[in-house]
């Protein structure tokens, strides 16, 4: 859905060389391999560390901080080496690799994964008392296997300054984890072999504006007359995000010296009607506003707009006498049918697509041999990992049908937030879609007290999705296409460094845990996720909770205007509203604001200077993503080494 002209434009990539200009492939040692698995533990503790002790986010944004913090300091290193040591210098297309595996690591052990999961599957067992009666209401719904159990040997977790490194306390922890051990790789293998059937389509054809990428790929440009990472506009936008950083992160130390706010600035309203709006916030990130110049400007124009439209709606409905209908106006529902009805969409344009790689992976004709793997590998590959998915959430206690409900979804839901990376770029928190807000539609007495607890359960993976794989795959694979990295060599450091990061999270989840203890100095420990996943249990079993027609208008009416939008979009090119707005707009508290910006700046540049206005002010801006994140890494650098509370860019 993304115009192929602009979406060119906005990405600032080079298109893949013309047919029949020969090019060989890049050629990626062992050595960048090697390394790339030797930096991921280190990042997988630099990113936990300073998440769960102290709370500060590296991973909140599809571009993740200490991967970008990480290739800027080899790209420097690498122009030492080129010039002293040629015979040492990386290439670019390794540089990338080990960017692309230290983004892998990224995508499970963070805030909106692997934190999680730590944070939930020892809280029953810790929190159970006798005027909660959880022992008796939740305890027979919960599978066993999947939790950890002995109160004796949490306590040191929960309260701190205990001993991990015991055989009952390693032993304890051993059988859950690897149990979950197993579901993560499943997720971390279908993404894959989802991606390899839908990457040509949008990566070759449609050619999507993919602004993620944009910034690894110009650090490792070549420095000759041209590049970016020569421009006077990219050091220039560098050192003004830098050097604002630095001055808030020392005024956090010596509050005396004056403050330049970037982070969210609360709008609040004494009318009722407008104080239906909360929360609004104002936020000037120089990273968002950087990212969002990027994005095509219909859709960044679609982002903040259906922000504000949702918040209207609250306003409205004020006015016509819906103060008091509990949350109205649904948001949540609404994204459930916008969401559900753009992936359906996307299915549609993607119909013939997908029916030649179903022919060629019958036929085996070796029309797939550039891609990651052979089709008829990837959908086996498909079939297998959905296999592990249902017969694993079948015995936590969800029932066949509810299973094979929740992983259409999660696969519809992953395709779709795909194609918005690939479109938008920005943050993304997806939680719509999941069991425990899906079930809301229904009656609790239909869907039985296990399918509530396993819903529950799965909150950990669902929430928000903002470090989803899946997007960060079919970036990788495009990054990789713009080196000539043959893609199958890639394969394996991606799945190593997934899995790799995996284990090295929950070991450092644990260490962060019994060292600093979860409760008791774990800025970061994810209490918000439990009382969630606990709240949803005990309302759903307990109490229970109605189907209630308003909640089904208003899927009924994002099902409607999504439908709406999409026929427009395929029929009138003037049309301004692009459908993936209605999906991450309503929940963009953080970025309306800065798309607004960034949009507005954009549209002035076009408007008024072209196309070559544009391209001269891009510099600035990706130096603006590049200074606000080096100062983020480096400032939570800090706090990991020294252990105290530093600055952070977000929130």
């Amino acid at each position: 859905m993304a115009r192929p002209q602009e979406a060119t434009a906005s990405s600032g990539t080079s298109a893949p060389s013309a047919a029949g200009t020969p090019q060989r492939p890049a050629v990626l040692r062992t050595r960048a391999v090697v390394l790339g698995l030797v930096l991921v533990p280190l990042n997988v503790y630099w990113v936990i560390f300073a998440e769960v002790r102290w709370y500060n986010i590296l991973t909140l944004n599809p571009l993740f901080v200490t991967p970008i913090v990480y290739l800027l300091a080899l790209a420097g290193l690498n122009l030492y080496l080129t010039r002293t040591r040629p015979r040492w210098a990386f290439s670019p297309a390794e540089l990338l690799t080990i960017y692309i595996m230290l983004v892998m690591s990224c995508t499970v052990a963070t805030h909106d994964f692997m934190i999680n999961l730590m944070s939930v599957i020892g809280w029953p067992r810790w929190s159970a008392t006798p005027s909660n009666n959880w022992e008796t209401t939740l305890f027979p719904h919960l599978p066993k296997w999947l939790y950890v159990w002995d109160k004796d040997l949490l306590a040191g977790a929960f309260t701190g300054n205990g001993n991990l490194y015991r055989w009952d306390v390693l032993g304890m922890w051993a059988a859950p984890l690897g149990f979950w051990t197993v579901f993560i790789l499943s997720i971390g293998w279908v993404m894959l072999c989802l991606n390899v059937l839908i990457r040509r389509a949008w990566v070759e054809q449609t050619r999507l504006s993919f602004p993620i990428v944009r910034l690894p790929l110009a650090l490792v440009e070549e420095p000759r007359p041209g590049a970016i990472i020569l421009s006077r506009g990219l050091w220039i936008g560098f050192a003004f995000a830098l050097a604002l950083d630095t001055w808030n992160g020392l005024h956090e130390w010596y509050p005396s010296l004056p403050h330049f706010p970037t982070r969210a600035q609360w709008i609040t309203f004494t009318d009722p009607a407008w104080a239906k709006t909360a929360p609004l916030a104002i936020t000037l990130y120089p990273f968002a506003i950087g990212l969002a110049f990027l994005v095509p400007l219909d859709v960044a124009f679609s982002c903040w707009f259906f922000y504000l439209f949702l918040k209207a709606q609250a306003v409205v409905g004020y006015w016509l006498g819906y103060g008091d209908t509990p949350d109205f106006p649904y948001l949540s529902e609404q994204c459930i049918g916008a969401w559900l009805t753009f992936a359906l969409y996307l299915l549609w344009t993607l119909r013939h697509h997908l029916r030649e790689v179903v022919v060629t992976a019958w036929r085996g004709d070796g029309r797939d041999a550039g891609e990651p793997m052979s089709y008829r590998t990837a959908l086996i590959g498909l079939l297998g990992g959905c296999g592990v998915f249902f017969v694993f959430w079948w015995k936590a206690g969800m029932s066949p049908m509810w299973v094979a409900v929740v992983m259409a979804t999660y696969l519809l839901l992953s395709i779709a937030i795909t194609r918005v990376r690939a479109e938008a770029g920005g943050q993304h928190t997806v939680w719509d879609l999941e069991p425990m807000r899906m079930f809301r539609l229904f009656d609790s007495r239909a869907l039985g007290p296990a399918n509530i607890a396993a819903a529950g359960l799965s909150h950990w993976y669902w929430r928000l999705n903002r470090s989803h794989v899946m997007p960060s795959q079919l970036e990788a694979f495009r990054i990789a296409q713009e080196h000539r990295v043959p893609l199958r060599r890639l394969v394996a450091p991606m799945l190593a460094a997934f899995a790799l990061a995996t284990v090295a999270g929950m070991w450092a989840c644990l260490h962060v845990f019994y060292g600093e203890g979860a409760l008791a100095k774990c800025r970061g420990f994810a209490s918000w996720t439990v009382v969630e996943t606990f709240s949803f249990m005990e309302t759903g079993i307990g109490g229970g909770f109605r189907s209630e027609p308003g909640r089904w208008a208003a899927v009924a009416s994002a099902t409607t205007g999504m439908g709406f939008m999409a026929w427009m979009r395929t029929r009138f090119t003037w049309f301004p509203f692009h459908p993936l707005g209605y999906c991450i707009g309503p929940w963009l508290l953080w970025l309306w604001f800065p798309f607004f910006v960034a949009w507005l700046a954009k549209w002035f540049l076009l408007r008024y200077g072209g196309l070559r206005l544009y391209r001269a002010a891009l510099p600035f801006f990706l130096g603006l993503v590049l200074g606000d994140y080096t100062a983020a890494g480096l400032w939570a650098l800090i706090g990991v080494i020294w252990n105290i509370p530093t600055y952070q860019i977000f929130h």
